[in-house]
């Protein structure tokens, strides 16, 4: 009896420690298990966002690769077209002897222009090398400063130190530059001014442009609107 007794409490012994041992291995094994799939998971989920990087640069460049090529065809074949259209008729107009016929050129040739001045417009919209906040300023600067002159309304032009490698897409840069285009039009045509400023403020971060003139004006409540 004495020796079963011994030989049963050895083999309890033994199971008390294997068991707790075999214990923790499946528990090692199924935390190194647990860890792999879940540093997998963060590879497949890593390689899965990079390929959509991926895809959305290369969509992006093929993109900008077709802005390219549009702005260069419209420059070489619409451009040069429109010039030679703006030539004959300049030509065509000190040949004409009856005034009926002059006038009729003349106005193939300011629409020649006009349609000249909005494809250079389209085409600066276009073109990634001016896809910043300096290039914008400098452009709408250079446009107001030109379309006043010819309506003979001095500009004062005022601008805060910018950060001019701000990138800028082509259609936020269209959308604002026509934005100022209408009300410089809406200052010659409407507002009988004879002095205009433009100012370009940094506040907050925030980049504020400013169009002012000393013009008639308008009562905001006689046009419908809530004065602030």
């Amino acid at each position: 009896m004495y020796v079963d007794d011994q030989a049963l409490l050895q083999k309890i012994i033994l199971t008390a420690f294997i068991v707790p041992v075999a214990l923790a291995g499946l528990l090692v094994g199924f935390l190194v298990y647990y860890q792999k799939k879940k540093y997998l998971h963060k590879l497949e989920t890593m390689a899965l966002q990079l390929r959509e990087q991926q895809l959305l640069l290369e969509k992006q460049q093929a993109v900008e690769r077709e802005r390219d090529r549009i702005a260069g065809e419209m420059h070489d074949d619409l451009g040069s077209g429109l010039t030679t259209i703006r030539y004959l008729s300049d030509r065509a107009f000190h040949q004409a002897t009856g005034e009926s016929e002059k006038a009729h050129i003349l106005k193939i040739a300011e629409y020649s222009n006009r349609l000249l001045k909005n494809m250079s417009e389209i085409i600066w919209a276009l073109n990634l090398r001016y896809d910043t906040l300096g290039n914008l300023m400098a452009y709408l600067r250079h446009y107001a400063h030109e379309y006043l002159e010819e309506n003979q309304i001095p500009l004062r032009w005022s601008q805060d130190e910018l950060p001019e490698e701000s990138k800028m897409s082509g259609e936020r840069r269209r959308n604002i530059h026509l934005c100022v285009k209408e009300a410089l039009h809406n200052l010659v045509k409407h507002a009988k001014a004879s002095t205009a400023e433009i100012s370009c403020i940094l506040e907050n971060n925030q980049v504020c442009l400013r169009i002012a003139d000393n013009g008639c004006g308008f009562d905001p409540e006689l046009n419908g609107l809530t004065p602030y």
